[in-house]
């Protein structure tokens, strides 16, 4: 699902008024039917709400949502910004409620806000995603004072103050509690610093032409269950054998950290990988037999031989390393003469830190992928920086040195050498916890090794392991779950994905 900027939102609006064709009125009606069953749904005993509308679109939806509100026998009120240019489609929304006789307030000044009893729900219709600059005057003052009540908030489309494209200059930006956008999600979703803001926010599908994406394209990408499902992996054919499904390697582990190669097997096995070579510590090795008999062990010896790569077809690398000689040795030479897919994460990334141009020596097409975490990436970039700029100085380091970055957190971005980023919708904060990258290291690097389009292996590989945080955290909680208990949750993700 592409993520749209403001232009390219009204420009798919556009396009299925043209092409369905549908008046635009009836546009906003399919909007506010959407809004309004979320509503029932969700708080299906609540019967007060206040609805809060500015002069343009957003606040036709808000005029909208009170008349069907009101059909349903609630108890609404609603108060609208003066202005002197109300949209066309706000003006006959405003000439709808007149034909009902329901009642509007203008707000004029601070005395018009109303009398807030708590437990009513304040639904925000002030500025949708056309806004272009920062909130000021009265409609700053209503923003600072909703945000003052203890009361439920629902942003229509977009927290009113809140650009559609990035973080706010100053804090004149409702804070809702759900924000309801229509058809895609808005970029401004994916800062950290804009979940104050967001809440919980839900896509509400209002029926936008399809075809509008077959053409109109964004360099970003929300990758729901749905779009995951359009890049799983080919069904298995009946005749194959191990070897079709390639040969993994992974190099984990030290004395301290023999845990970390072992959540990377676990994670590589449930890929539908064909073989799987552990390159551990040797007292390991017992531990490598009893869990995982799949496995086989590689002495420490091979790991820097020719031979010994020639038939793995993906290696991951750096889990529970230690920072020291040997290891940014063993580093240097994968990257140099290992051509199969690279899967770097960990103490492989804190030694890339110093030596970014390790990376210039990768053989000509092979496929590299890192997978900091926040913390290791200003390591790898050397800056602190907000959620946008970050991921412009990841696109910026995947086109220079040609590599894949998945940067880890809420939302886990893939961003390719070209450029593109496709955001992920599945996970949860239960994951948060060690071991977590440990095991999808394992998981990208089984599904690489499958011989399958890269990106596609690593959006498959990023929401399956999240889709298996999601199922663990179902069952055990988020505080309660462990990264175990993702793994094995790997195998029931599968089945919801391949449905």
């Amino acid at each position: 699902m592409y993520i749209y900027n403001a232009a390219q939102i009204r420009g798919w609006d556009a396009f299925t008024i043209d092409r369905e064709p549908v008046a635009s009125i009836d546009l906003m009606e399919r909007s506010s039917i959407a809004v309004v069953q979320w509503i029932i749904e969700n708080y299906p005993l609540q019967k007060q709400f206040y609805i809060y509308c500015g002069p343009g679109n957003n606040g036709g939806d808000g005029l909208s949502i009170g008349r069907q509100l009101q059909d349903l026998d609630c108890t609404v009120q609603i108060y609208v910004l003066p202005s002197d240019r109300y949209s066309k489609d706000h003006q006959e929304q405003a000439r709808r409620l007149q034909a009902n006789n329901f009642p509007v307030t203008m707000l004029e000044g601070e005395s018009d806000f109303g009398e807030m009893a708590p437990d009513i729900i304040i639904i925000d219709a002030l500025y949708g995603t056309g806004l272009t600059r920062p909130v000021t005057g009265l409609p700053a003052r209503l923003i600072d004072w909703i945000n003052s009540l203890p009361n439920k908030v629902i942003s229509i489309d977009m927290p009113s103050g809140l650009p559609a494209g990035s973080i706010p200059e100053n804090s004149e930006v409702v804070q809702a509690d759900h924000t309801l956008s229509f058809q895609c999600p808005k970029l401004a979703f994916f800062a950290s610093e804009n979940e104050k803001f967001t809440g919980v926010w839900t896509l509400l599908n209002i029926g936008l032409h399809k075809a509008y994406t077959l053409f109109e394209t964004s360099i970003y990408t929300y990758v729901n269950e749905d779009f995951a499902k359009t890049v799983l992996p080919s069904a298995r054919p009946v005749h194959a054998f191990k070897a079709n499904f390639g040969h993994a390697c992974i190099l984990a582990g030290s004395e301290a950290m023999a845990g970390a190669a072992l959540l990377s097997a676990g994670g590589c096995l449930r890929s539908g990988v064909g073989l799987l070579t552990l390159g551990i510590p040797e007292t390991a090795n017992m531990a490598a037999n009893i869990l995982y008999p799949e496995a086989m062990c590689a002495a420490k010896n091979q790991w820097m031989q020719h031979a010994f790569y020639e038939k793995k077809t993906a290696v991951a690398a750096g889990m529970g390393w230690v920072k020291d000689e040997y290891h940014g040795h063993l580093l240097k030479w994968l990257i140099s003469n290992v051509s199969a897919p690279l899967v770097l994460d960990a103490t492989a990334l804190q030694i890339i830190a110093d030596h970014k141009d390790h990376l210039l020596a990768r053989p000509k097409g092979s496929i590299t992928v890192l997978t900091p975490h926040i913390g290791e990436f200003r390591r790898l970039t050397g800056s602190v920086a907000p959620s946008f700029d970050r991921l412009e100085k990841a696109r910026e380091m995947a086109s220079t040195y040609q590599v894949f970055i998945i940067l880890k957190g809420a939302f886990t971005q893939i961003i390719t050498p070209g450029g593109l980023v496709y955001f992920n919708g599945s996970g949860n904060p239960g994951m948060a916890k060690g071991g977590s990258g440990d095991a999808l290291a394992g998981l990208l690097a089984g599904l690489l090794a499958q011989n399958v389009n890269p990106i596609e292996a690593l959006i498959t590989g990023v929401y399956l392991h999240g889709l298996a945080g999601d199922l663990a955290a179902q069952h055990f909680t988020q505080p309660g779950m462990q990264i175990t208990d993702l793994i094995a949750a790997i195998p029931e993700a599968w089945k919801q994905l391949l449905r």
